[in-house]
């Protein structure tokens, strides 16, 4: 299993057919990160190379390089979660048409970047986590539980699948730590602090972290200590958590904002 990195292409693991991996890893583009406290991420491409990247997310770029619009997840994905989940309709797509180029991402939240370095690995993200991905990268939106999503603090009805090789970056709200489960233990975290998490874990939404009772006696022990939803994970992978919570910052926030009169 790969280690997650703050940097670009991880060659510390040494899978089958190596050589050929490592081959085709040097025609990606290249992920860096500039800065330690609220980064850019910086992404250097040779002419051909392409990235998807979240809508908003270029802050600036070479002139030899292109920005397009493209439809998450595809055209009817798209509009699914624009109008189920409040998200952005488009990605931007970056190309280098005209020659080697940079671009510089910047996240819509303050807070933490991190690179996954996939090989023929598959990842889950959390609606808001995903920032950029290598072209060999594939995306799809996948729809969760309908039960737990409409009761999620964050998730809505969908969250976005990476798979394939190349490299995959995520940002959080706050800082970010990676949990590693051995397939012993049951990891339990804030639906609102979820960031992205392998697919080789099992997980299941739920609106309470107790394990019995039923859907009132949760409902009620959830409105008193202000868990909101969960999510439980267990198996054997990583998941990676925020410190801080969008949905739990809006609500501190709002009531600090001035009345209108």
């Amino acid at each position: 299993m790969r280690a997650l990195t703050k940097r670009g292409k991880n060659a510390q693991s040494h899978p089958p057919n190596f050589a050929e991996k490592v081959d085709s890893l040097l025609f990606m583009a290249r992920f860096i990160l500039e800065g330690s406290t609220d980064p850019f991420l910086r992404v250097d491409l040779t002419q051909g190379d392409m990235i998807h990247a979240e809508s908003g997310a270029m802050a600036s770029m070479s002139s030899t390089l292109e920005l397009k619009g493209k439809a998450r997840g595809g055209m009817l994905s798209g509009l699914m979660r624009k109008a189920l989940a409040g998200e952005s309709f488009f990605m931007q797509e970056i190309s280098a048409e005209l020659g080697d180029g940079t671009v510089r991402l910047a996240p819509s939240v303050p807070g933490e970047v991190r690179v996954i370095d996939l090989t023929n690995d598959c990842w889950f993200v959390g609606d808001g986590g995903f920032l950029a991905c290598d072209d060999e990268i594939t995306l799809e939106t996948k729809r969760q539980k309908l039960s737990g999503a409409l009761l999620g603090g964050t998730g809505g009805l969908f969250i976005l699948k990476a798979t394939g090789t190349g490299s995959l970056a995520v940002s959080a709200f706050g800082a970010i730590t990676e949990v590693e489960l051995n397939g012993q233990d049951e990891l339990i975290v804030d639906n609102g602090h979820v960031v992205a998490w392998q697919d080789t874990l099992e997980y299941t939404p739920s609106i309470s972290t107790k394990k019995s009772g039923g859907i009132l006696s949760k409902l009620g022990g959830s409105m008193k200590s202000g868990e909101g939803v969960v999510m439980r994970f267990s198996g054997r992978g990583r998941v990676l958590v925020s410190s801080r919570s969008r949905p739990s910052f809006i609500s501190w926030l709002v009531p600090q904002l001035p009345s209108k009169k």
